[in-house]
């Protein structure tokens, strides 16, 4: 198998031995290996962002409220504490479809206060000792400080698309020639006359979220086949990255180098200033989750929602639409 989840196999690992650790004469090396495993699987959520990590993520953050309230005399402050806590980090994620990237901004802020009640509960109500304060304590921090990420990401994504998008509905879409993962050049006017095209523009390879966008749009991969309709993404990575990123997500459908970004500058869906740490840097800006669908004609005629960014283009929403296209020919 060529892409193994290194870190988070390491951190399934340091999970499993910090069960172990717990019956032995140094049972506070459980606190350490399971928070250890919790930080390992993070680092590695935005490579590939698969339900294997999110699964591994819970198990490790569990386990540190597990030891803290072990062995169960009371009621589970802690590791309820834990659960929200890992849930502010990763629901956004794993049902990025309902939440998008800049809607239900209450969701971060509410895990972080219900986490930090639980736990200040957890060590003020209970008899509570130096490691039930700082091992749980270290994994809330580590949330506060991706929710303050995601909280400027969402004002900067909402700052710039307060007039939408350039391209409008109805409008002759760009042209524009890219290469795809392998370096072969491709044009939007390549598909005139033989399909219907659906853009999907991400932010990059390190974007957890645009990985979820793409693997939910080849589960819809054969009902997009059946209406003649071809899904191609555009990013700001480089030809190599892209290659590998389709290898690994298992991706059908091309992926283009737009390093510059003039496409996406072209479309309106690119931020020339971007400051998030959690973020990879490019010189140019970076672009913004977007989609738009393209008919037969070269004509937009749907378009992801900008007040929510990252909105999936509905296939229930689509259909129709190309249905009635069908109806007009």
């Amino acid at each position: 198998m060529r892409y193994i989840h290194v870190y988070t196999s390491i951190a399934l690992i340091c999970g499993f031995t910090a069960l172990a650790l717990l019956w032995s004469l140094f049972p506070w090396l459980s606190f350490v290996y399971a928070l250890i495993g919790y930080f390992l699987v993070m680092k590695e959520v935005s490579t590939y962002t698969s339900n294997y990590q999110f699964a591994v993520a819970f198990f490790t953050a569990l386990l540190t409220g597990f030891f803290c309230d072990y062995p169960y005399h009371h009621f589970p402050f802690i590791s309820l504490a834990m659960l929200a806590s890992v849930s502010g980090a990763l629901v956004r994620i794993i049902f990025l479809e309902k939440f998008t990237l800049t809607g239900n901004k209450w969701l971060e802020p509410t895990f972080l206060g219900l986490a930090v009640i639980l736990y200040l509960g957890g060590n003020v109500i209970n008899e509570s000792d130096w490691k039930t304060w700082l091992f749980p304590g270290l994994v809330i921090a580590f949330q506060s400080l991706l929710g303050w990420g995601i909280y400027k990401d969402q004002k900067q994504l909402l700052v710039h698309v307060n007039n939408g998008y350039k391209v409008k509905l109805g409008i002759e879409a760009p042209n524009f020639t890219l290469p795809d993962q392998n370096g072969l050049p491709v044009s939007l006017s390549d598909f005139r006359g033989q399909r219907h095209l659906l853009l999907i523009f991400v932010r990059g390879d390190w974007c957890p979220a645009c990985h979820m966008m793409l693997r939910t749009y080849m589960k819809n991969g054969h009902r997009f086949q059946k209406k003649n309709i071809f899904c191609m993404a555009i990013g700001p990575d480089p030809v190599g990255v892209n290659r590998e990123m389709v290898m690994k997500l298992g991706l059908e459908f091309k992926v283009l180098a737009d390093e510059k970004q003039r496409t996406a500058m072209e479309y309106g869906v690119q931020l020339d200033e971007y400051d998030n740490d959690f973020a990879d840097k490019y010189e140019e800006g970076i672009p913004l989750p977007a989609s738009f669908l393209i008919d037969i004609n070269g004509k937009v005629r749907y378009v992801s929602r900008p007040d929510k960014v990252g909105e999936f283009l509905n296939p229930e929403k689509i259909f129709p639409i190309i249905d009635n296209l069908e109806k007009e020919v």
